[in-house]
């Protein structure tokens, strides 16, 4: 793997380590949901997120919904929105008016599979309209700027209502706001997960696919981005062939690559948990460090819990005995280790999904979590993410990081970075808190980056050259 140097982030200053605790929201009566997906949604761009809901309820019937956890309008809202399931839902900013829309890929409230274009309204309304892309069940959808035009485009797989075949299909948007299908080797396959992440560092998005391919085998391909949207398959990416699938990435040892956390059925169709670690280069070696719990059918999310600064890793998914699990593991100099207290706090799920924001504003991650829960039952579950232990340890530094206004509130955030014997620019990122890129430019030191594009949360800002990366948690408001 590339030599780095980690650097130490501040100088005779203090950083906040909490006790974690999660404790479960119950001011609203969420309905639970199996075989679809939940996510975080700022409808109307004010200071709390909305969470919207799909799939299926306990009943098999399909079901869509927007809850608010505003203070004067508390509960299920009145949107009368599309009912769905087997659920795929992305967010983007379709129309340019700084305000989130969504797409929704999967069976509509007829049982027909459809892709469905949500427009907000610029009120927490939607108006929907069907897109001329060829929709799938049991698959997933990933959005992402394939060709670095600015422009939102849609990877789909899934079963085809045409002829059942198992489908990858990339379509690309066009300055009109129309999706035209793009030829591609992405590889058809059923009950897996779509990872859009820059493997190789080289500035494009490239495309990890799992799951279920038409040979009817567990399946796992790297295809790397030219950046004109034309992939071509890393045949020594060396990642486990799996199904009922969950993938993410960061680079959660700070080397200045973006290393895997994976879920599912292997080849031998037994569950199969795993850390991979990225040569800066798209190919990856297995990490035998963590014991992580074998577990499929569930998600599997790098994600800074505890809000220590680093990532660590959260999984969900079914064991060998079809027994559903919930699984923290701390990440600590690198190295992870299975946090049994705050495991305990969360229910375990699988056919689920999670996700992670900071939906009241406090300062740490909050997270949704959906599937079959212990007793069977389709759950939806939202866990406030609470501190109530601070503790201060000091560091000795040898140089050090600065952003500042941090919490950004004027979409501009100052950064200065002191470093000896180096006046060359370095790279900037800021990652989301799944992992994705969402900015990356080269700047030189002591300058302000605009962010103003960003929505409000908690990400990563990442500084790196050569030789050299640095880290440091980025709120904005």
């Amino acid at each position: 793997m590339r030599a780095t140097i980690q650097l130490l982030l501040v100088l005779f200053t203090f950083q906040s380590v909490w006790t974690q605790q999660f404790d479960e929201n119950t001011d609203i009566n969420l309905t639970g949901i199996i075989y679809g997906e939940a996510t975080w949604i700022n409808t109307d761009n004010n200071a709390k997120k909305e969470l919207f809901i799909a799939g299926y309820d306990t009943n098999y019937d399909n079901f869509s919904g927007i809850y608010s956890y505003q203070n004067n309008n508390l509960g299920l809202l009145s949107n009368s929105i599309e009912a769905y399931a087997h659920a795929n839902i992305e967010q983007l900013d379709y129309n340019n008016d700084g305000y989130i829309d969504i797409i929704i890929n999967g069976y509509n409230a007829n049982d027909n599979e459809e892709v469905r274009l949500l427009l907000n309204n610029n009120d927490g309304s939607f108006s929907e309209q069907i897109l001329p892309i060829d929709a799938t069940s049991t698959g997933n959808m990933a959005i992402a700027d394939l060709n670095n035009d600015n422009l939102s485009d849609i990877i789909i797989t899934g079963v085809s209502p045409n002829d059942s075949d198992y489908i990858a299909k990339v379509y690309m948007q066009d300055n009109e706001g129309v999706f035209n299908e793009r030829a591609s080797s992405l590889f058809g396959n059923s009950f897996g997960d779509i990872l859009v992440f820059d493997a190789n560092n080289d500035g494009n998005n490239d495309v990890l696919i799992t799951g279920f391919n038409n040979s009817y085998n567990p399946d796992t391909k790297l295809y790397l981005n030219d950046g004109n949207a034309t992939f071509t398959e890393n045949e020594n990416a060396n990642i486990m062939g799996i199904y009922f699938s969950a993938t993410n990435a960061i680079d959660y040892d700070n080397d200045g690559d973006l290393d895997l956390v994976v879920s599912g059925f292997d080849t031998s169709y037994t569950p199969f948990s795993a850390l991979y670690d990225n040569d800066g280069n798209g190919n990856f070696s297995l990490n035998s460090q963590p014991n992580l719990m074998a577990l499929y059918w569930g998600a599997a999310d790098f994600v800074d819990y505890d809000n220590d600064g680093d990532y660590d890793i959260f999984l969900t998914g079914a064991d060998s005995n079809t027994t559903p699990h919930a699984v923290f593991y701390k990440n600590t100099n690198g190295n992870f280790t299975k946090d049994e207290t705050t495991s305990n706090l969360v229910s375990g799920t699988y056919i689920s999904s999670t996700d992670w924001s900071d939906f009241d504003n406090d300062g740490d991650l909050d997270l949704v979590i959906t599937g079959l829960g212990s007793s069977g039952d389709a759950i939806s579950k939202v866990y406030n993410n609470t501190q109530n232990q601070l503790n201060t340890t000091t560091f000795n530094t040898i140089d050090s990081l600065t952003l500042y206004p941090n919490p950004v509130t004027n979409g501009k955030v100052q950064f200065s970075f002191s470093l000896s014997q180096s006046t060359e620019p370095f790279l900037i990122t800021i990652f989301s808190t799944d992992g994705k890129r969402v900015l990356s430019i080269k700047q030189n030191l002591n300058k302000s980056i605009d962010v103003s594009q960003l929505q409000k949360g908690i990400y990563m800002l990442q500084l790196s050259n050569i030789k050299q990366t640095v880290s440091k948690k980025l709120i904005i408001n």
